[in-house]
């Protein structure tokens, strides 16, 4: 496939790089004790994404592509993750649940130790330390938004789960491409890129077959479903020329930021529905 889109595609993409990237991390979350079960299990997957947000944005970075808008949504990454982990566990304790309680204290402290590398100015060693690190977070943050949807048990909150997930995959898939930018290409982030990939199109279709989706939110899944044209098409082109790869690299930045936006209004409806 040729690496560059077509001249209507080059149009668009141009547009969607106009655009600030803001959004979902500069949002204010709702305080401790307002929140229901669908909240939070969108605020727990909500941490899925932010772990793989931030090794995106540490490694966009490293990398020197839009590294002051990364930086700024690096800040007001770390700023939400506190946030609502402090939510989270207020929301575990005030259920008596042990086991999230658990889950929650055992993330408090992956956090300590990946707060303090994506807070420190970002290098090619703290990179590797990045690669490990996010793992570790990601796969708390994942099991206490599967335990919170078992405590939930509606079908909405497995909606809402799913959704949530797409974030987390979008950006998942956008550290792996930014990982291998950086020349941390290997069999392992290549599987981890094309199974995120694979996961992210399975998951479309059964969000857009789910009987709760309705005509609304059917309208952000086809919006979706726009995005991820551009997006897929960043992160699976060819980089084969120097003169290519700084117009790849911003598409992957600001493609992955609008279509997690889209994603987390997504989120946001299953969660609001009743």
């Amino acid at each position: 496939m040729n690496p560059l889109p077509n001249p209507a595609r080059r149009h668009i993409l141009l547009a969607l790089a106009s655009l600030p990237l803001t959004g979902v991390a500069r949002a204010a979350g709702p305080k401790p004790g307002e929140i229901g079960m669908l909240e939070a299990i969108n605020q727990a997957g909500r941490q899925r994404m932010l772990s793989q947000r931030m090794a995106k944005l540490y490694a966009q970075q490293v990398r020197g592509v839009r590294a002051s808008d990364a930086q700024a949504l690096m800040s007001s990454s770390i700023s939400l993750f506190d946030s609502q982990l402090d939510t989270l566990r207020r929301l575990a304790t005030s259920r008596n649940a042990g086991d999230i309680v658990q889950t929650y204290d055992k993330l408090s402290a992956g956090w300590r130790d990946y707060r303090q590398v994506v807070s420190a100015p970002a290098n090619p060693d703290g990179l590797l330390a990045i690669a490990s690190l996010n793992e570790q977070v990601l796969a708390t943050a994942h099991q206490g938004t599967l335990q919170l949807e078992r405590l939930n048990g509606s079908s909405l909150g497995k909606l809402v789960n799913l959704a949530g997930r797409q974030r987390m995959l979008s950006q998942r898939m956008s550290k792996f491409y930014f990982f291998i930018a950086n020349g941390m290409d290997n069999a392992e982030v290549r599987k981890g890129l094309e199974a995120s990939r694979s996961e992210f199109i399975a998951a479309m279709q059964t969000l857009k077959r789910a009987p709760e989706s309705a005509d609304r939110v059917q309208s952000w899944i086809t919006l979706a479903e726009s995005q991820w044209v551009f997006f897929d098409e960043a992160i699976r082109s060819g980089r084969s020329k120097r003169s290519e790869l700084d117009y790849l690299d911003n598409n992957v930045a600001v493609s992955s930021e609008n279509i997690l936006q889209v994603m987390d209004k997504l989120t946001e409806l299953y969660a609001t529905s009743s």
